[in-house]
């Protein structure tokens, strides 16, 4: 079996750099789990459905009463992220890349994200029964798929008639948004906070000063983030209306 630095080389992806900026920790500890996948002689469509099992149980984790049941459900959730890259690792060290694999992949995103945002805010309304978290739930939800979805369905759109470098934005150099520099952090900073992965740092940090100083923070975190999200979202679709092709979180600003 090839030493770490070189299954590193082999396993690269094309937009590596890209992938290390938006998952900073998974694309660095996702090959030591790819080399342990390789000596199980796993196949990338094994790894995917692992990915895929770990992400819907670690989400209806968060259904679970206290700070451990969420605890649990976000260290899932996490190794979920880093089989999520392995995935691809072990289909580019084995050559064997499967429609069937990059498709469940990409549901896979969209289902357990929307169980999260579910959970969540389903569990707060157990525990508090107020009723304006299961609304939130109901944006969140919403701001999630179009999240995604304005992604995925630009793509879609131009698909087989147009070069990749001719519908998104930033790339190998192009110019960018062209917004001044403040700007330019403030959309990349929203960008991050309205991932799902950031929303469970804060939700988890929520729950840990809940435990210790009885201060209910969900009831104002869970509807800012569906407001956040659903807003963002809208605001890129719209955006890559006015442009004509889709930006890219990882360098575009």
């Amino acid at each position: 079996m090839e030493s770490i630095a070189q299954l590193r080389d082999i396993c690269r992806r094309d937009n590596d750099e890209d992938n290390r900026r938006t998952m900073m920790l998974a694309a660095r500890v996702s090959i030591y789990f790819t080399r342990l996948f390789l000596l199980m002689k796993m196949s990338a469509n094994q790894v995917t459905y692992l990915f895929t099992a770990l992400g819907i149980v670690g989400a209806l984790a968060f259904l679970g009463p206290g700070l451990y049941w969420a605890v649990a459900g976000y260290l899932l959730f996490r190794l979920h992220v880093i089989v999520d890259v392995s995935d691809g690792e072990v289909a580019r060290y084995r050559q064997t890349f499967s429609p069937i694999g990059a498709y469940l992949d990409f549901i896979t995103h969209y289902f357990v994200y929307n169980i999260i945002c579910f959970s969540i805010p389903f569990r707060y309304w157990m525990d508090s029964g107020w009723s304006v978290a299961l609304a939130s739930g109901a944006v969140l939800m919403m701001g999630v798929t179009l999240n995604r979805a304005g992604v995925d369905c630009w793509f879609r759109a131009n698909f087989g008639s147009s070069e990749r470098d001719e519908i998104e934005e930033g790339r190998q150099g192009q110019e960018k948004s062209g917004l001044p520099g403040i700007a330019k952090k403030f959309v990349l900073s929203i960008g991050h906070i309205t991932s799902i992965q950031s929303f469970l740092n804060v939700y988890i940090l929520a729950l840990i000063v809940e435990r210790i100083f009885g201060t209910d923070i969900r009831a104002y975190l869970i509807p800012a983030y569906a407001i956040v999200l659903l807003s963002f979202s809208l605001g890129r679709i719209g955006y890559t209306i006015y442009r004509g092709k889709i930006p890219r979180r990882a360098n575009y600003y």
